[in-house]
């Protein structure tokens, strides 16, 4: 059975794509790394894995 790994998404709003995610898909916050440029890198994914 094939299965999505991994998909990237541009968000203008980096807080508010967290606040999406988390709040009402119930997400967890994986990764959350400062970048230059004012930039984040953001990784969400589903409580189980």
């Amino acid at each position: 059975m094939s299965r999505l790994a991994l998909v990237t998404v541009v968000v203008p709003d980096y807080d508010e794509a967290v606040a999406f995610y988390v709040g009402a898909l119930g997400f967890a916050v994986r990764e959350d790394t400062a970048l230059a440029g004012g930039k984040r890198w953001v990784v969400v994914g589903p409580p189980e894995g």
